[in-house]
């Protein structure tokens, strides 16, 4: 999105060749060699003795520009368009040109153009945060108001310049900062710039939310709902921003929404409102903090109900299936109303651990009876116990997560940006820090992890440095736990809980003879029933599934080699993949 004046300051100009990596963001240290030989391979033009200084500027003619200054031209002298030689340095990254008229007495805060701005402000169009920096070692005022009413902070947001943004509120000034108009970078933003960025970017300096401007007395929200910005309004509203406050003709962002009849908006806005009324209740307070209990008991008592319905004595399975759709839309409801919407990511789970509830119940119901005391029965009640220990350290044990307090993240953007590193490849623009080594930015958990391997359904939890020893042996042992119930499942299916295949067609032979129908076990009347054959058949599919989503992560889990993980092992094998 192009900021006011774009067309009027900078496309009037020649700002010469520019080397690749120059612009929006930093570049690396390791990459200044190449760029400068580059920017000493671009062509400039034929004769650079005759050019004058503004051209030899431009193209950052040092010698030719040094030249001329030494014969006695006025660096502070503007040119016909009241445009200084730093401005026209600045506004094209010649670091070593601004040095050396910063030297020869160019004020670093002189104002011109047809914007009135400082260099500072050109170089902040422009992307240039190298020269950003430099310019602020030699004394630029950030505070300065451009003609437009922006200061440098408010510039940055328009072009959308996240690496500059950063430094700037480092350095010190300050996220709340007012324009010309009243309007701090956080109503820029939800205004003028369409998007989730720069908008979340700057909630996470914690700016202030319901503070109003002073000709319109709209809040954030109040512009965001205004420009139609549907994603600035959802990070407003995750930030908690007030629904209440009106501007000064008495409107709330619900009454701007209704007036520009955007629907989805106004949906947003009667959604959050519905949710801040319902948790002055208590008893929604409780079912919050007891949201993922709600959620297993319903998982389990689904898998009940289905196996009851499935098991139900009826030939009619139009019946059954207008039940089991019944059960289905009944069970959708209460994860709508009930559980927010950050629980839904621990469904996975909770179906594995209610899937398991079932598999130990059914093993003790079905199996248990002819395997008391035997090695069968210690070694399955042994792996379920190792399972469970080890979901619940794969779950509770920190993966990695980052921890930094506020001032080390200034502290690590200063020291990034200086030492020219403050890109996307080393600068996590989520968590506002140095990346650590081979770590990723996990989007559900929304913290950077160390090593990190995956964000595993099955736990709910990212997989990294600090629990992916205890993934292994939860992958481990619910291998093991399949593979008994499939087992069993086959015995029971196949052989019968009680007698041996063989005594099973004999009794059944005797019984045809002598024209006797066999009475049901007294104690276990399913024991021949088919049905709980089918329930058993079901269950052993069930078990079949949980290991096909075995072997889709069991390759997550295996143990980095050669300083990769999982993800990085993916991402090479499937380009596509690549974030």
């Amino acid at each position: 999105m192009e900021g006011p004046g774009l067309g009027s300051q900078c496309r009037n100009h020649s700002h010469g060749p520019h080397p690749p990596g120059f612009g929006r963001h930093g570049i690396c240290a390791s990459e200044s060699k190449e760029l400068a030989k580059v920017r000493e391979a671009l062509p400039l033009i034929e004769d650079s003795s005759n050019c004058d200084i503004v051209k030899a500027t431009q193209y950052g003619i040092f010698e030719r520009c040094k030249e001329l200054v030494e014969a006695g031209y006025d660096v502070r002298q503007p040119d016909k368009e009241n445009v200084s030689l730093l401005h026209w340095a600045a506004i094209n990254n010649r670091l070593d040109l601004v040095k050396f008229y910063i030297s020869k007495g160019a004020v670093v805060d002189q104002l011109g153009g047809d914007l009135n701005s400082t260099p500072l402000h050109w170089a902040i169009r422009q992307g240039h945060l190298p020269m950003v920096i430099l310019l602020l070692q030699y004394g630029a005022d950030p505070t300065l108001i451009d003609g437009e009413g922006f200061s440098s902070i408010h510039l940055a947001v328009l072009f959308q310049h996240m690496p500059i943004i950063a430094y700037l509120i480092s350095k010190g000034q300050s996220v709340n900062m007012t324009d010309l108009n009243g309007q701090t970078p956080l109503m820029l933003s939800a205004h003028k710039v369409l998007g989730p960025e720069p908008t979340g970017f700057l909630l996470k300096f914690n700016p202030s939310l319901n503070v109003v401007d002073k000709i319109h007395q709209n809040t954030p929200l109040h512009w965001a709902v205004a420009a139609g910005n549907v994603n600035a309004v959802d990070k407003l509203l995750e930030a908690s921003s007030s629904l209440d406050i009106r501007n000064v003709k008495g409107e709330t962002p619900l009454d701007i929404a209704l007036q520009n009849k955007n629907r989805l908006i106004i949906h947003m806005l009667k959604t959050e409102a519905k949710m801040r009324a319902n948790k002055k209740f208590r008893l929604w307070r409780w079912l919050q903090k007891c949201e993922l209990f709600l959620l297993l008991m319903l998982s389990v008592i689904t898998m009940w109900a289905v196996g009851y319905i499935l098991d139900f004595n009826s030939d009619s399975w139009l019946l059954k299936g207008c039940l089991l759709l019944t059960l289905f839309f009944l069970t959708s409801l209460f994860p709508r109303f009930l559980v927010g919407y950050k629980s839904l990511v621990y469904l996975p789970a909770v179906f594995l651990l209610s899937s398991i509830f079932w598999i130990f119940v059914t093993w003790f119901i079905l199996f248990f009876p002819h395997l008391a005391g035997t090695p069968f029965y210690f070694a399955f009640l042994l792996s379920i116990i190792a399972f469970l220990y080890f979901f619940y350290k794969t779950w509770a044990t920190d993966p990695g997560f980052t921890k930094v307090s506020e001032e080390e993240r200034k502290t690590n953007i200063i020291t990034l940006a200086e030492t020219g590193c403050l890109d996307f490849r080393t600068f996590c623009t989520s968590c506002l820090i140095r990346k650590p080594l081979r770590s990723l930015h996990c989007h559900v958990c929304n913290s950077c992890v160390a090593r990190y391997d995956q964000h595993c359904l099955w736990t709910g939890r990212c997989i990294g440095f600090g629990n992916h020893r205890y993934y292994i042996f939860f992958l481990f042992f619910l291998s093991i736990v399949c593979d008994w119930i499939i087992y069993e499942s086959f015995i029971y299916c196949f052989s019968g809980p009680d007698l041996p295949r063989e005594n099973q067609l004999a009794e059944a032979e005797q019984a045809y003879e002598t024209d006797i129908v066999p009475q049901e076990d007294p104690i276990q009347p399913w024991a021949h029933t088919e049905p709980r054959r089918f329930l058993s058949v079901w269950l052993l599919r069930l078990s079949e599934a949980l290991c096909r989503g075995l072997d889709v992560t069991i390759h997550h889990g295996l143990p980095p080699s050669k300083g990769e993980g999982s993800s990085f092992r993916m991402k090479k094998s499937n380009p596509r993949l690549s974030l």
